[in-house]
Order: structure tokens, then C-alpha cells, then sequence
């Protein structure tokens, strides 16, 4: 890692994040896969570093020194399939503390490993091809040495047959076959093509090399086995035990890397239980890094859905505790029809994600430039202070064009602001859907690949800010690169199959939060004073007292929004 470098840590909790987090991850990938030194060719603007560490790996794919995500991903167990010693670590932990607490006969009972999807296997196979044809390469070179036997033995270990099938090759005795590069790539277009239909969880599309230490699988809960939907749920589960500090030494192996921490960007699932695990968590941080920005994109199912009594319930705690603990906070879900997202269903989880890891990569953009002094890159600190210097707390909400029209100056601003659509859940779809009283405290625009002379993209901003109604502080971010989109992306640009696209982010925080956190006051007051909600607030040890301050914290928030303490209806 180099000086001078905002490095950022992020942490992802529950299925719903770390579904976008995959996405998101694939395009890193995409973006960055030869990209791995510290010499700048110029050929993208994003700084790789910002996110990555630098590990020695021992996978099948690679044995040496690697690059990987800096990345807590919160999960349940059962869930990562790519990481098949996870089940058997677990039972292994499991039998060793049922022996040290029972003198008797013991048994394990390990349940199978979750299929794992054909386009993990043909990135297994790619991998191993390409292994094994550098393996081919450097013996025929001659390029292998003494010194090197450890590192070749470990190699055969890991490539197994196709190792031995090697070494034997390498001595003459019979000859290596190596897979067709165009058959393997021929493989994996195919199985990336069925994704839509068969990818049912994120590791059935994520197609970066993880190091161990990026999955924090939650003890004692299992997916499709332990219901896990409440906000109290998950504060039970990590308050009991060692969890919270298993939690945080996960998290600080990963900022203890960092030469310079820039801050934490958090993806949570805080429509369940995950809400209250990453409440936890984000209390450790602020105890733990104290002055460190916290960046946290709230990933909501899509607003189409029948809100239940436990997403209610949820949604109050994740707008009152989380939002307190961040210093910004920006729900994203795709919750609109997207004119230039033909292909889009929502509904669809691999869908619905990649719209949320879409609008994420564009609003991160700022600070993960390379050239920190330009006027286009700000650091996430900088960003979180811009954009809540005048709001009365840390909420925002997105607007996303993806791929964005073609512009060739102020003509184009029009279709432009026709091609935005809301990511955030509960705002307003539109620009002109906007009530008069919708009144921006900061805006922050990101243009990526939009056109290659930023002096148009300004010119078409500047139109589009010619017709706005208020007048607030705004900023800019014009990049000239494009969004890469990854082969296990979801064919949502049909009929098209780009290979990149264009975007802009509206990123705002404004008085139409009013409506949305006097909304989620109403739902919660009339879910937590039915006997089921009593119930369920009773379960997790939130009383009376506590249930009426929450209220308050809902609704003196809404009205600090609105501008007006007095006067707002709820």
C-alpha cells in the first residue's frame, strides 16, 4: 500500500448487500484486473488501492501474491457456496467445543455444501487452464529452479490431477493436455448467459478470488433454517457470546492494513435482522476509529413489494440507530421503471441489485479518483461534510441515467433530466415530480463516461441547473470512464450487451425526507401498538419508554427536514 492513499474498508451486511457488493466487486474487477502495480498508465482514472490489499494467496487460481477486496462480508452460514472450507471449519469448531464440554460419544452432522452455480465451475476450470499453461510455460522455458520446488509442490497440490498430469509431462514420462482456451471461454460465456435464470444467491455470479478473512459467517444461523428478520434479532445474536468482538477483529484486520484510513463504506440489509448486527458494528467502529467517516448505502427490496409488519418495525430502527451512526446515509433500490433498463426485472434479486451496485459506483466515484487534487476528486470525508453541511442529519437519496443519452451540449439537457430515475425507496421518481416544497440543501453531480470533452457535460448540467426552482451548493465530479459491466452481469440493457456504460448520479440531500421519515413514523406507530407488534418489540427487549422516544426521534427528524418545527402534520 502506498502513502497517501485514502484507503477505505467496507463491510456488507446480510444477502441483499453483499448481492449488490458482488456486482459491485465484478466491475472493480473488470476495471482493475491488469491494473495490479503501482505504476499509473493512465488507462483508468479509478485508484485500485482505494479498496484492495495486497495478500498471499493459496487457491486453486493462484499461489503467490494477490490482490483482494478489502471487504467484511456479513453472512449467514450455508450461504457462500465458492467458499466450500466454510462448512467444514464450522463443524470442525463445532465438534471441538461439544468434546470440551461433554465427556461421552459425540457425532457431527454436516449438511452438504450449497450447489455451487456453472459459472462458478467454468471460473474454476479458467482458472485452472490458466495455471496450468504458465506451469507448461516456464518448464518448457526452463525458467524453473531449485529454489522453487516448495512453490511447485504446492502448486500440484492444489491443481490435483492436472498437477501431476505436469509434473509427469515435465520429466518425460507422459505428456501434459491442457484444456482449449477457446472451449474454456466458450464455457463461461454460456453458463454467465443462464445466470438470470439459476443464479439464486450472489456467489453464484461473483467472480473475484476472496481471501479468507473476507467472509464473517454468523454463528448458529443458517440460511433457509433460522429465521432472521428482525432488527432486535440481530442485536440479541451479537450481543450474546464473543460475537461483537469476533465482528470487530474482523473488521480490524482489514483497517489495521490501511497506511491511511479514509473511512468505512457500509452496505446493509437493514430490513432484517442485519440491521441490528451492523448497528453493533458500527458502534465498535465509531469507538474503535473516532473521526472517520462513515458511508452507509441502506439496500431495500423493491418498493414494490407489500410492506409487512416487520419491515415497518425495521425500517424505523434503520432511519433513527443507523442513520445516527453514519454521516451519510443513502437508501438504494431499484424502485422505478428505467427507460434505458429495458431488461430489468425487479422482482429479481440478481436484477434489483445490479441497478443498487450501479448507482454505488457512481456515487463513490468522487473519492476513489487517483488525482486527489483535481477539482473532480474529493475524499469520502469531504463528500459526507458537502453534502450535510446544511441538512439536519446524514440522509440522501439518488437519482441514476444508465447508460446515459448521448450529449453534445446544453440542447441535451432536457432528455437528460427525462432519463433520471429514483434508486432511493419513497422519493420522488422524477425531477418534475418534485412538490415545490422538495427544497435541496447540497446536490453532488457524477458524470461517468458521458462524454469524452467534460466541457460538454458541464455545458448540459449547466442547462440542467438552469431550470431548477432553488438554489443550493452543488458540486461536480466529470470522469471520462465509462461503468465496466462484467460478463455474470444481468442482461438488463437488452437488446444491447455493452461491455461498458455511461451514467450520471444525482446525489441529494433535501427537504423530501420530511415525507419519507413521517411515513415510516406512521407505519411504526401502527404496527408497534398492535398485539403482534407489542409482542415482537417486547422479544426484543424494547419497552414503552423506548418505543415512544423512537417515535420522537422520527418525527422531530421530519419536521428539522421540513424546515419547520411546529407547523408539519404527521
Amino acid at each position: 500500500m502506498s502513502l497517501g492513499v485514502a484507503s477505505v474498508v467496507t463491510a456488507q451486511f446480510g444477502a441483499r448487500a453483499n448481492a449488490v457488493g458482488a456486482h459491485y466487486w465484478n466491475m472493480q474487477d473488470d476495471a482493475h484486473g491488469d491494473d495490479d502495480d503501482d505504476d499509473d498508465d493512465g488507462s483508468t482514472s479509478i485508484d485500485w488501492r482505494v479498496e484492495y490489499a495486497e495478500r498471499g494467496m493459496e487457491s486453486t487460481s493462484s499461489v503467490g501474491t494477490s490482490y483482494v477486496p478489502r471487504v467484511v462480508m456479513v453472512e449467514a452460514r450455508g450461504m457462500i457456496a465458492r467458499a466450500g472450507a466454510e462448512a467444514s471449519t464450522a463443524a470442525a469448531g463445532e465438534a471441538r467445543a461439544a468434546e470440551g464440554t461433554w465427556g461421552g460419544r459425540c457425532s457431527v452432522f454436516r449438511a452438504p455444501l450449497a450447489k455451487r452455480s456453472a459459472f462458478v465451475l467454468a471460473l474454476e476450470r479458467e482458472a485452472k487452464a490458466r495455471e496450468a499453461e504458465a506451469r507448461v510455460r516456464k518448464i518448457v522455458t526452463g525458467e524453473d529452479s531449485e529454489e522453487e520446488e516448495d512453490e511447485r509442490e504446492l502448486g500440484r497440490r492444489k491443481l490435483g490431477g492436472v498437477g501431476r498430469a505436469l509434473e509427469r509431462g515435465s520429466k518425460g514420462r507422459e505428456r501434459a493436455t491442457l484444456d482449449d482456451p477457446e472451449d474454456v471461454k466458450r464455457e463461461l460465456i454460456e453458463a454467465a448467459s443462464k445466470l438470470d435464470v439459476e443464479a439464486d444467491h450472489w456467489s453464484d455470479y461473483l467472480k473475484v478470488e476472496l481471501h479468507a478473512k473476507n467472509a464473517f459467517a454468523l454463528a448458529g444461523r443458517w440460511e433457509g433454517i433460522d429465521a432472521f428478520e428482525g432488527f432486535g434479532e440481530g442485536l440479541e445474536w451479537i450481543d450474546s457470546e464473543d460475537r461483537r468482538e469476533d465482528l470487530r477483529d474482523a473488521v480490524r484486520y482489514w483497517a489495521e492494513d490501511c497506511d491511511t484510513l479514509g473511512g468505512f463504506r457500509i452496505l446493509c440489509d437493514d430490513s432484517t435482522a442485519f440491521g441490528g448486527v451492523c448497528a453493533r458494528a458500527l458502534e465498535d467502529i465509531r469507538d474503535d476509529y473516532d473521526g472517520r467517516t462513515v458511508s452507509l448505502f441502506s439496500v431495500r427490496p423493491p418498493a414494490v413489494r407489500e410492506k409487512k409488519r416487520m419491515d415497518m418495525l425495521n425500517a424505523a430502527f434503520a432511519s433513527t440507530t443507523l442513520a445516527e451512526l453514519s454521516d451519510l446515509y443513502c437508501p438504494l433500490a431499484a424502485c422505478d421503471d428505467y427507460p434505458t433498463m429495458a431488461g430489468l426485472r425487479r422482482n429479481s434479486w440478481f436484477h434489483a441489485s445490479s441497478v443498487a451496485a450501479l448507482a454505488m459506483e457512481g456515487i463513490t466515484t468522487p473519492w476513489r479518483l487517483k488525482s486527489k487534487g483535481s477539482n473532480e476528486a474529493s475524499s469520502m470525508h469531504e463528500m459526507a461534510r458537502f453534502m450535510t453541511n446544511r441538512a439536519p442529519g446524514p440522509h440522501a437519496s439518488a437519482r441514476m441515467s444508465a447508460p446515459s443519452p448521448g450529449v453534445r451540449g446544453a440542447e441535451d439537457a432536457e432528455a437528460l433530466t427525462r432519463s433520471m430515475r429514483s434508486v432511493t425507496p419513497a422519493m420522488p421518481k422524477r425531477q418534475d415530480d418534485d412538490d415545490d416544497d422538495s427544497v435541496p440543501f447540497a446536490e453532488y453531480f457524477v458524470a461517468r463516461g458521458v462524454s469524452d470533452d467534460s466541457i460538454v457535460v458541464n455545458s448540459v448540467l449547466d442547462g440542467v441547473l438552469s431550470k431548477e426552482l432553488y438554489r443550493c451548493p452543488r458540486r461536480r465530479c466529470v470522469v471520462g470512464d465509462a461503468i465496466p459491466i462484467p460478463l455474470p452481469f444481468p442482461k438488463i440493457f437488452s437488446p444491447d450487451d455493452p461491455s461498458s456504460v455511461s451514467s450520471l448520479i444525482r446525489l441529494t440531500t433535501s427537504s423530501a425526507t420530511s415525507r419519507v421519515l413521517g411515513a415510516i413514523e406512521r407505519d411504526f406507530a401502527r404496527a408497534s401498538a398492535s398485539a403482534a407488534g407489542k409482542a415482537t418489540l417486547a422479544a426484543w427487549s424494547v419497552d414503552a419508554v423506548e418505543r415512544a422516544e423512537t417515535i420522537e426521534t422520527l418525527i422531530s427528524t421530519a419536521r428539522a427536514y421540513a424546515g419547520d418545527s411546529d407547523d408539519v402534520d404527521f
